[in-house]
């Protein structure tokens, strides 16, 4: 797997949000609500989605059809890692520690997080 642009990512979340095959009009129709698109270079980031093995495609009539191939909470996984072993060296704690620090996350936030580690390790 490999980190996907900005442009490709946004595709994909349209995409994984519906759950569903999408034709390029489908999926275009989503991502003009947010800012226009223009079908050609939409077309052309959909071939580099399959080309990445994101998507899997076919032709019905005159529309294309895609159908994710990855899953986002793989995806999610993969990049949260990269970015948890870039920014803070593996490390957890510098992250919750630098999250905290910026105020990006509160007393409660830290709050559910002991909640979950204790409900993963079983308390210990």
């Amino acid at each position: 797997m490999q980190k996907l642009p900005e442009t490709e990512f946004e595709i994909m979340q349209v995409i994984w949000q519906t759950n569903d095959t999408m034709s390029t009009s489908q999926i275009k129709e989503v991502l003009d609500q947010s800012r226009p698109w223009n079908v050609s270079a939409l077309q052309t980031l959909l071939n580099r989605l399959i080309d990445r093995g994101f998507l899997s495609s076919y032709k019905e009539g005159k529309n294309r059809y895609y159908t994710a191939l990855i899953a986002e909470e793989d995806y999610l996984s993969f990049e949260n890692s990269l970015f948890l072993r870039k920014v803070n060296h593996n490390s957890l704690t510098k992250l919750v520690a630098s999250l905290y620090q910026s105020q990006s996350i509160t007393d409660e936030d830290l709050d559910d997080l002991v909640k979950f580690i204790e409900e993963k390790t079983g308390g210990e």
